[in-house]
């Protein structure tokens, strides 16, 4: 099976890798509209916790969060996870739009990282009211608060309006 699943009259079967390169798109396109995400884990018990996020252009996500939460302290343990991104207010008439992404979650600690993620941290999460990241030595030495990238090995992108037969589309990595 190709790692694009699912059929739609859309995509040409026998191109799998544009058929990828098109839905890579759809999600990055869908991943620049929403900002927040719930993040599953499990380490001696399953939690999930919503945070706010920004991703990079292969579609891993990046959040920040404080040492001694729940899950921050599951992914010490496991750092398998499960992430839900949907626009919570969309009506249930209009088409259905949502990603469900299985990935792993590690703490990013290279300064060089940490500059990227800070800038897009503050042009999309930030804005002009929300508290600025501006030295990423500082945080990683003051160490209260990790980043962690989710890697993803599985999306599933649902999205009635693009395929209102199938409604999804699997990208494997």
């Amino acid at each position: 099976m190709s790692p694009c699943q699912g059929e739609d009259r859309g995509f040409n079967s026998l191109r799998p890798l544009q058929n990828n390169m098109n839905l890579k798109h759809e999600i990055d396109h869908y991943l620049k509209t929403q900002s927040l995400m719930s993040v599953a884990t499990y380490g001696d018990i399953p939690w999930i916790a919503n945070v706010y996020y920004v991703h990079d252009a292969d579609l891993n996500l990046y959040f920040l969060s404080k040492n001694w939460r729940e899950h921050c302290k599951a992914i010490e343990i496991n750092n398998n996870v499960a992430v839900a991104i949907a626009d919570s207010s969309q009506p249930i008439y209009r088409p259905q739009k949502g990603l469900q992404i299985s990935g792993t979650a590690q703490s990013v600690n290279l300064v060089s990282s940490l500059q990227w993620m800070f800038k897009m941290w503050n042009k999309l999460i930030a804005g002009s009211k929300g508290e600025k990241l501006t030295d990423p030595k500082k945080f990683v030495d003051a160490g209260l608060s990790k980043v962690y990238k989710i890697t993803p090995k599985r999306i599933k992108f649902f999205n009635t309006e693009l395929w209102p037969k199938d409604q999804f589309k699997i990208l494997e990595f």
